[in-house]
């Protein structure tokens, strides 16, 4: 509780600032409750104990880039006096605001917050590090902070605790963030209620349990990641109800079963990563449906099929990956139709017989992963493409495999995948063995780039669709 020689001095402020007179007419002012209130918050975050006093009008002559205000009409029932009179409406504190942002004692003051009712944007990025911090569910009980519509608490590794279900209160809120932080215990169902709800992530946490059934509620959700938590069990059906989304991330969990049909129905989703769980096979053709899917990511589930024959159909697919998913058989020859394909990659599985000679002509492809397979035969590939892809080409581990130059009439020979990764060699003749030494040499050199095209993507994604968070706050 503050002191009362706190509260005096709050006051004795504010008596500084009440009124800022224009030409008469109009005069603006802020609740005083509202002001003690935002000089709690902020002394709760900030190592900064002469905030208030610096910034004793903070919606006008003193004001504070992490703060913002609004002008309203003031209605106290009067007829012919209606003054007008600001209010805070976002609190923002982060790196881009101050480094570091908040104090290590840092706290979430729920007094303070519960004075400031016209609040629309709370975001804290990098906050709580040191101090543990846990979300009150009376912050958002009895229609508390109840015009709110972004609440964003990201990066804070001493944010733990469960999610409180009284969240679902909170009817206004169009993007609720809380990734990267310690939260524990399962997604309280209640969340599923908030039916305005446009972007929800509540990605790099420890949460447990499975996904709500009435997550199909949600049906205003554009984004939507679950990725990187510990959520177990099946995917239900009510997804395929979500037919706003366009991302859809749900990597690296415990998720096990197959993906439900109903998935099929997302025809706007862009985005959709499966990756590093239990999903096993086969995938529905349903999936055909998703013809404005550009990031398929299956990677690293027991899927345990052929190549599932929609792939084809995706026409706008520019990154695809199935690796380590215990595919079996041929390579589907429909996947000609990707021209927009960047990043295809196929390791780690059971697929033989030959590559299709379409390979080699995808004429946006940056990186091209057939590694630890069961293919044999030609790859025939341009020297544009070699020089386009340099060590991004990988398919060593394919006993039989090999890459042919069809630029030059001279080549006698291809680059066998058996050197690539150490086979025998005594079959092959001392001027072959310098010919694929030199075909290999170009192959990991030219236009060599550390960056690999096939992870580095989902980073990209995240990080733009963290950005349009940004632009809509």
């Amino acid at each position: 509780m503050a002191s009362f020689s706190s509260i005096l001095l709050l006051i004795l402020l504010h008596v500084l600032m009440v009124f800022n007179v224009g030409d008469g007419s109009e005069m603006t002012s802020m609740d005083d409750d509202e002001l003690l209130g935002l000089f709690e918050v902020m002394s709760s975050l900030l190592d900064d104990p002469t905030w208030a006093q610096e910034h004793p009008q903070p919606c006008t002559d003193t004001p504070w880039s992490g703060v913002q205000c609004e002008l309203m009409a003031q209605d106290d029932g009067s007829q012919d006096y209606n003054p007008t009179i600001f209010h805070v409406t976002k609190i923002h504190i982060g790196n881009d605001i101050l480094n570091p942002p908040c104090k290590p004692t840092a706290s979430l003051s729920s007094r303070g917050l519960l004075k400031l009712p016209y609040l629309k944007t709370l975001s804290l990025f990098n906050c709580f590090n040191v101090t543990p911090v846990s979300l009150s569910s009376s912050l958002f009980e009895n229609s508390c902070l109840s015009s709110l519509e972004h609440l964003a608490l990201v990066s804070n590794p001493s944010l733990h605790g469960s999610i409180p279900s009284s969240l679902g209160h909170i009817q206004t809120l169009r993007v609720l963030s809380l990734s990267q932080n310690m939260f524990t215990g399962v997604i309280p169902q209640e969340i599923c209620g908030l039916v305005n709800l446009q972007q929800l992530d509540l990605s790099y946490n420890h949460l447990t349990g499975s996904v709500p059934q009435e997550i199909g509620k949600l049906k205003s959700l554009t984004i939507f990641d679950l990725s990187y938590n510990m959520l177990g069990g099946q995917l239900p059906p009510s997804f395929g109800q979500l037919q706003s989304l366009q991302k859809l991330d749900l990597g690296s969990n415990n998720l096990t079963g197959r993906v439900p049909q109903e998935f099929g129905n997302l025809s706007r989703l862009v985005l959709f990563d499966t990756s590093h769980n239990f999903l096993s096979g086969p995938l529905p053709e349903s999936l055909s449906g998703l013809k404005q899917l550009e990031y398929l990511v299956i990677q690293d589930n027991p899927i345990n099929t052929g190549m599932p024959l929609f792939i084809g159909s995706l026409g706008r697919l520019k990154v695809l990956s199935f690796s380590r998913c215990g595919l079996m058989g041929p390579m589907l020859t429909s996947l000609s139709t990707l021209k927009n394909l960047t990043a295809l990659s196929l390791d780690n599985n059971s697929l033989n017989g030959t590559v299709p000679s379409y390979i080699g002509s995808l004429p946006n492809l940056e990186q091209l992963n057939l590694s630890q397979n069961q293919l044999s035969g030609e790859i025939i590939v341009s020297q544009e493409l070699i020089n386009r892809i340099g060590m991004r080409f990988d398919i060593r581990g394919n006993n039989g495999l090999c890459i042919k130059n069809n630029t030059s009439r001279e080549v006698k020979s291809c680059i066998s995948s058996k050197s690539r990764t150490g086979g025998n060699k005594s079959s092959w003749g001392e001027q072959e063995e310098d010919e694929c030494r030199n075909m290999n040499s170009n192959l990991y050199q030219s236009s060599w780039s550390p960056k690999n095209h096939g992870y580095e993507f989902r980073l990209g994604l995240d990080n733009m669709f963290l950005l349009l968070i940004f632009l809509l706050l």
